[in-house]
């Protein structure tokens, strides 16, 4: 049976890459088993209310339940009478192996890893406040105004900032560079995960999220290159405190 539903998970998440031929609902369900796949969702963990989700998403509520109605029969998410969306015990992470490599963020290429994260989405952003198109803008927009729904809300906002980043690299306009982002924001997911427990750490990353998008929509190449910046130091320095290294350090320095 698992192995079954894993080539079922592993042709559907593959198949759903179709770019601009997925339908919405679609698009909802690759969000879901991609951020499952790398341990961003896991067992047990509470989906958001509809409502929220729909904000969230930017999606209608008929597509959003056409998503949910196609993970449950994937197995992937059950709902509990009165109680919401869970994520089941399938072990998804076996079951969606990605088709492309995926790496795991570690204190001995988390340096490393940042620094490309610098490289690769600098110049994304910088790119976008060049290119970004008034539909980008609007959708970054509608995103900004959805953080106020996920301050309290880890789950809900490691979505949201899945969509956020994966918008920003559309916007940059280079496929390439987009799929090297991609991979990039992966290795993190997993750190990421337990570093959004702290609820000012979310609240920290909304407020860089929209400097980010005030310097694309005032077209300021520069301002939004600094602002993807700090936004990615402030990452790593959230990773490093849900890794232990910060307090190793200061361990190893002495008083």
């Amino acid at each position: 049976m698992a192995g079954k539903a894993g080539k079922t998970l592993l042709t559907l998440a593959s198949s759903l890459r179709a770019g601009e031929r997925e339908g919405v609902a679609k698009s909802v369900v690759n969000r879901i088993l991609d951020m499952v796949r790398t341990g961003n969702l896991r067992a047990g963990d509470r989906l958001p209310s509809e409502r929220d989700l729909i904000e969230i998403l930017g999606i209608s509520r008929p597509s959003l339940r056409e998503a949910l109605r196609a993970l449950a029969m994937l197995g992937v998410i059950e709902t509990r009478h009165g109680g919401g969306a869970f994520v089941t015990s399938l072990e998804a992470r076996t079951l969606l192996a990605p088709l492309d490599f995926f790496l795991s963020l570690s204190p001995a290429n988390l340096a490393d890893a940042f620094e490309s994260r610098r490289i690769v989405e600098v110049e994304i952003v910088r790119r976008a406040a060049e290119k970004a198109s008034p539909q980008d803008i609007a959708d970054l927009d509608d995103m900004i105004a959805a953080h106020e729904a996920v301050f309290g809300d880890p789950v809900g906002f490691r979505i949201l900032d899945a969509r956020f980043h994966l918008k920003l690299s559309e916007a940059g306009g280079n496929a390439v560079l987009e799929r090297i982002a991609y991979g990039l924001y992966n290795m993190g997911l997993d750190i990421r995960r337990r570093a959004t427990e702290d609820r000012a750490m979310i609240r920290e990353s909304a407020a860089d999220h929209a400097r980010i998008v005030a310097a694309i929509r005032a077209g300021d190449v520069d301002a939004a290159g600094a602002a993807i910046g700090a936004h990615l130091d402030h990452i790593e320095q959230s990773s490093r405190r849900a890794m232990g290294l910060e307090g190793a350090a200061r361990r190893t320095r002495g008083p």
